[in-house]
Order: structure tokens, then C-alpha cells, then sequence
């Protein structure tokens, strides 16, 4: 379990700075970092350089934390739940910290997003599951039909 929580956060870290890195780029000005947020860490590159490890570990986190669907004795629902809170939360905080949103307004669009974005996850791998579920039943039927049939001509 902890290796593959630690393979699942390797690559996430390495993905939330890949993305943080394209996100920056096409939605700044060309300074990759908002200049407030700049001025408050005392240079523009070690603001970005921040920022850019600030989302590597955000990255790190929800990869991470993909484990939750592969407990067997934890619900789906309860499992998305979990892993929607752990990351709902920290990606508010940071896109305040960062300077991401500007307002209330932007904070909730992105929590909306996000949690669109889980429940369809959710919705997936619900309809997924009970398609495995269905075929594993109708198998098992077929073989429970077979062994009567064989027992019964015997």
C-alpha cells in the first residue's frame, strides 16, 4: 500500500507542476505568478518556484490519495467522499494563497467545478461496478445451472 501510494504521489507531484506550469502560462500576462504574490515572497522567481512546488505537492496529495478507491472495505461513495474533501479543500486554500481567485464568486465556481468533476467520476465508476457486478452474477448463475445439470444426469 505505501509504495503505491508513494509511485500514485511521485507522479502526481510531477503532473501538478506540469499542469500548474501550462495553467501559468496561458492564463498569466507572461509573469507566471500573480504580482502581489510575487512582492510578498520578495522575487518573481521564487515565487514561481513556490507556487510550482505548492501544486507539486497538491498533485502529490490527490494522486496520492487515489489508494481510498482501492480499499475494499470502504464504500465508492465514501471513498470519493473522502478523496473530494482532501482535495476541494487544499486547492481553495492554495488558489487563495496564490492569488488564483479574486473573490468568493471564483472560489465557489472552482469548488463547483470540482465537485461536477467528482460526482462524475463517481457516476463512472458506480455504472462500471454494477456492469462487473451484473456479468459476475450471471456468471456465476451459468456455472451454478451447469453443475446441477451435470449432477443431475449423473
Amino acid at each position: 500500500m505505501i509504495k503505491s501510494i508513494l509511485k500514485r504521489a511521485g507522479f502526481g507531484f510531477l503532473l501538478g507542476v506540469a499542469v500548474c506550469a501550462v495553467i501559468s502560462a496561458l492564463a498569466s500576462d507572461g509573469s507566471m505568478v500573480d504580482p502581489v504574490f510575487a512582492e510578498r515572497i520578495g522575487s518573481l522567481k521564487g515565487a514561481v518556484l513556490l507556487q510550482l512546488l505548492l501544486m507539486g505537492a497538491y498533485g502529490a496529495l490527490t494522486m496520492g490519495l487515489t489508494v481510498l478507491y482501492d480499499l475494499d472495505h470502504l464504500p465508492l461513495t465514501l471513498s470519493t467522499v473522502l478523496h473530494c474533501v482532501c482535495c476541494i479543500a487544499p486547492f481553495v486554500f492554495l488558489a487563495m494563497l496564490l492569488r488564483w481567485t479574486h473573490g468568493i464568486s471564483e472560489i465557489l465556481l472552482i469548488a463547483g467545478l470540482q465537485l461536477l468533476g467528482f460526482f462524475l467520476v463517481w457516476l463512472i465508476l458506480y455504472i462500471l461496478y454494477r456492469r462487473q457486478i451484473k456479468e459476475l452474477n450471471q456468471i456465476q448463475a451459468e456455472t451454478l445451472n451447469t453443475e446441477k445439470t451435470e449432477d443431475g444426469e449423473s
